[in-house]
């Protein structure tokens, strides 16, 4: 798994974690369920071996204008959002409700059918991205709850499921 590049979480961990805050998305489109969320993922410490971090990506950009533009007029910054371009589409990344994952709950990379190739973010709203999770994470460490995700009792059930399986 490589950082800056998105990828698709599997049903089960929205399933293991229900009522941890996630953010669901599946969306249809002509009648056809698609496979979302889509989400872009970063490694917080390398010392996490094993863990990684999600941030998810909306489609729902004129929502998410709204509320940036609300958090601007307040507080004169936004942490809680990003706007970027996929495909060519603009699109919101939340890293209000980034989550840790595993590899196990990883359903596969996003690939550009016209290309065969995985689709990367670039470089700039990558490091905006990660400084703005960073923040988040810390911020919950230290045990102010900050995003829409219980991202610690997440974090410390994964990490669990790490040490069980590096003792057995």
């Amino acid at each position: 798994m490589e950082q800056g590049k998105l990828y698709f979480v599997k049903d089960e961990f929205y399933d293991r974690f229900k009522g941890c805050g996630l953010l669901e998305n599946k969306e249809v489109i002509n009648g056809k369920q698609h496979n979302r969320p889509c989400c872009y993922l970063f490694k917080f410490t390398q010392n996490d071996t094993g863990i990684y971090w999600m941030i998810p990506i909306s489609s729902k950009v004129d929502k998410y204008k709204s509320e940036y533009q609300k958090s601007i007029n307040k507080y004169k910054m936004c942490d809680n959002i990003s706007f970027g371009y996929v495909l060519g589409e603009e699109c919101a990344f939340l890293p209000q409700n980034l989550f840790p994952i595993t590899e196990e709950y990883i359903n596969n990379i996003y690939i550009d059918k016209n290309t065969s190739l995985p689709i990367t973010i670039p470089a700039d709203l990558m490091s905006e991205l990660n400084k703005k999770a960073r923040k988040k994470i810390r911020y919950n460490q230290q045990g102010k709850i900050l995003g829409m995700s219980n991202i610690i009792k997440i974090y410390n059930e994964l990490q669990n499921d790490i040490n069980k399986k590096d003792t057995n």
